[in-house]
């Protein structure tokens, strides 16, 4: 096997095709975007209203849908899949949203009764570090954004009362997940790339 020595000028073409590649994928996938902001906001205001109307035994119900908006989301990507080509930095993404979101789901659904008033704001950790990768891996400024904007709302969120909490995390999923979703959507279609 030959391998050819690549000029800096090759190299920074390549790297930046590749980044090009990321960034059009994420672009067109702000609709995944937009879809986990408004689930992780409806199952989190959900969650809101049940605590204020004092259904503590079930008020954790709404988070179903996390696993249900999981599968869509495979069955998504998997149908994606087939028409796209795949590069290492969107391979990096991908995988590590999935090793984060089986981190949220397995904190969610099985350590909730041990981290108790600390599991939305470690969430949100998880969800700011997803973001962040995202953002960076893509060279998008929105998304770099969104991830502070989540972390900061994570820090918070360790020092407000725990009934409060599910209303931070839904008034973030909608202002750090769904519109940023929607404004990569909407510049996507702008290039033309509907």
């Amino acid at each position: 096997m030959q391998t050819e020595k690549l000029s800096a000028e090759k190299s920074l073409e390549l790297i930046t095709e590749v980044i090009a590649q990321a960034r059009k994928k994420f672009e067109e996938n702000g609709f995944i975007f937009m879809f986990w902001g408004a689930l992780i906001a409806i199952a989190a205001i959900g969650q809101f209203l049940l605590l204020k109307h004092e259904y503590y035994t079930v008020n954790w119900y709404p988070y179903f849908l996390m696993p249900l908006g999981a599968i869509y989301s495979l069955y998504y990507f998997s149908k994606k899949e087939k028409n796209s080509k795949h590069n290492q930095i969107s391979m990096i993404v991908s995988y590590a949203w999935i090793f984060l979101s089986i981190n949220m789901l397995v904190m969610g659904f099985l350590l909730g009764r041990i981290l108790i008033e600390n599991l939305i704001p470690v969430i949100l950790v998880l969800l700011a570090v997803g973001t962040i990768i995202s953002g960076v891996s893509v060279k998008s400024r929105l998304l770099v954004l969104s991830g502070v904007l989540i972390n900061l709302s994570a820090i918070v969120g360790f020092y407000i009362p725990i009934l409060y909490q599910p209303l931070l995390m839904g008034i973030v999923a909608i202002v750090a997940v769904f519109i940023p979703g929607l404004i990569l959507m909407m510049q996507y279609k702008r290039k033309g790339n509907v």
